[in-house]
């Protein structure tokens, strides 16, 4: 039978509250630790070497507080026995610790997020780099000394950790790929021969540039290379399968890979666990929250289109005054928003306390705000699929969602779906929703009968059953 490869790159080197791109690995190979033995988990490090991870490094990797740690050294990859390990911090992590500091304190606010996020990128490969140093100096080390000259290349220890797959193994890489960089899967296989599964969570890039800033042609040449290293991509969505061969026929790729439509889970409901069990600022953004207000979770940027939201409280607002209701948004911060941010934030309703913003917001305050709000809404201009959305119905609460494709396709037809860019459509519902309790009472009625949940380990199954289907 098949081995399966599991690239953990992603995982390894996100420390923050998982967006669903890394939710998506994460729970995947979460599956393969406890239902698929023999699965070897690795990470690529600074040369393009993909090298394994013992089980305790995974279960490390894979447990809720990874995403909650500060930002350090990533697990070692297995060295050989008696080989040095890099530090826990080394001098350029501890000067990314100290900007960590300082720098809100000395760069104005609208420029602090973009900084913060390209050195939590900069540590991130500092980090990979020293691993692959480290892991080099060992196999260095663990080579027998040449006693006579040699024409022949040297052959690397057995025991560095690089992983080495069969023609008959499948290797899943599924995660932030683009960033990580997929050509190091092509020559894994060039290499191995090894079956690559490659993933298409959406083409927004290509087909909306204006939300993505200069990521255009990263994506495109990012698709065009799986395109001649896949054994198969699989799609979160029809809609996003069906961009993607939109994509290759536009192109005239001349290798178009199977493309399988793998619908994700639905994300786990959050037990009700107790309000005291919340840390404090968490127990004062509850108790600023309270109940019946509109909740929108989603990465704050442009292609979000929280402008919308805000345009719609500035109205109500105007028209309601103390009595305008309370809009509570999760989520961090993304590329191109500082703008609407600082328009945000210096609104009357904002500083009247009728928009709320909450980031790092953990599970468990996540589920209470769920449970407490009177609904959710979701007005992005487009989506390869909308965890946020199904979540919401999860909880049982009733999503008022932008009418795109995959919207849809995840909420089942059971929420209401506007243009996002009709701003009296959405002026029009949120009133109405927020003002007609009985009619939420029976939209929640109809959610709890109607929508069918989607668990990860349905996702994880298919996906490997799709997989294991290749001839």
């Amino acid at each position: 039978m098949s081995r399966l490869y599991i690239d953990l790159t992603t995982s390894v080197r996100w420390r923050r509250p998982p967006v669903g791109i890394v939710r998506v690995e994460r729970e995947f190979a979460r599956y393969c630790l406890e239902h698929e033995p023999g699965s070897v988990f690795c990470e690529v490090d600074g040369g393009g070497i993909y090298r394994a991870l013992s089980a305790r490094q995974v279960r490390e990797v894979l447990d809720d507080a990874w995403c909650k740690a500060p930002t350090a050294a990533a697990p070692t990859p297995v060295p050989q026995a008696g080989a040095p390990t890099a530090p826990t911090r080394t001098r350029m992590q501890r000067f990314f610790d100290w900007l960590a500091w300082w720098g809100p304190r000395l760069v104005p606010a609208a420029v602090w997020p973009l900084l913060q996020d390209l050195g939590r990128v900069l540590v991130a490969h500092h980090g990979a780099w020293l691993r692959h140093r480290e892991a080099r100096r060992a196999a260095a080390a663990a080579a027998p000394a040449a006693t006579t000259p040699t024409t022949s290349p040297p052959t690397p220890a057995a025991n560095d950790g690089a992983i080495a797959p069969g023609p008959d193994d499948l290797f899943f890489s599924i995660g932030l790929q683009w960033h990580h960089g997929a050509i190091h899967a092509w020559r894994l296989k060039r290499k191995t021969g090894v079956r690559v599964i490659e993933a298409c969570f959406d083409t927004i890039p290509i087909d909306y540039p204006e939300y993505a800033g200069s990521a255009r042609q990263t994506f495109a040449e990012h698709f065009t290379l799986i395109a001649h290293t896949a054994n198969m991509v699989f799609a979160i969505s029809n809609t996003s399968a069906e961009d993607l061969r939109g994509f290759y026929e536009r192109v005239g790729v001349l290798r178009q890979p199977p493309i399988r439509t793998v619908y994700l889970a639905t994300p786990d409901v959050q037990a009700d666990a107790p309000i005291a069990a919340l840390d404090d600022a968490e127990r004062g953004a509850l108790a600023q929250a309270g109940t019946g207000f509109a909740l929108y979770v989603s990465t704050f940027e442009t292609r979000k289109n929280h402008r919308l939201l805000l345009q719609v409280w500035k109205d109500l607002y105007r028209e309601r005054g103390a009595a305008c209701p309370l809009l509570v948004v999760v989520g961090m911060f993304g590329w191109g928003v500082n703008d609407l941010r600082e328009e945000m934030q210096a609104s009357e309703v904002f500083t009247a306390g009728h928009i709320l913003m909450l980031h790092d917001v953990s599970d468990a305050l996540l589920g209470h705000l769920y449970r407490q709000c009177a609904f959710t809404v979701f007005p992005s201009f487009y989506e390869g699929w909308g965890l946020a959305a199904t979540e919401s119905l999860a909880y049982g609460k009733l999503a008022l969602v932008s009418d795109v494709p995959a919207l849809r396709e995840a909420t089942q037809g059971l929420c209401p779906a506007m243009h996002p860019l009709d701003f009296p459509a959405w002026r029009g519902q949120i009133a109405t929703w927020l003002d007609d309790a009985p009619a939420r009472e029976a939209a929640e009625a109809r959610i709890r009968a109607s929508y069918v949940p989607r668990h990860w380990r349905d996702f994880a199954r298919d996906l490997l059953a799709a997989a294991r289907s290749l001839a």
